[in-house]
């Protein structure tokens, strides 16, 4: 399911894309004063991509598609997670039980 991500002025709200199947947009409220640190286009860029991000991170959505959603290869994308500290890497995985499954493949 493809995300568009755009920030407004006021409210928070979820709705359907127009003439997207399967598109939906997020609305997040924040403060004026942002504006006068970058312009809404740039917010809303921004907040696209700490939410693609995020998705990754959380195993929602893997490396080809966060690429996807963001426009940019899948290398430029694993960069991008990267600058936010998130590992590519399942660091959950338990690698002695990974190691004990491999031997015992081994052996037959």
């Amino acid at each position: 399911m493809a995300c568009i991500l755009e920030a407004q002025r006021r409210g928070v709200s979820w709705r359907e894309g127009a003439g997207t199947v399967g598109t939906r947009t997020i609305t997040i409220e924040y403060p004026d004063e942002l504006l006068q640190e970058a312009d809404e286009q740039r917010l809303a860029a921004l907040a696209r991509e700490a939410f693609v991000v995020k998705l990754y991170e959380q195993g929602l959505i893997g490396s080809g598609k966060g690429a996807k959603m963001l426009d940019m290869s899948r290398r430029d994308f694993i960069d991008l997670v990267g600058t936010y500290n998130v590992s590519i890497f399942d660091e959950n995985i338990d690698f002695d039980e990974e190691l004990r499954r491999a031997r015992a493949a081994q052996r037959g």
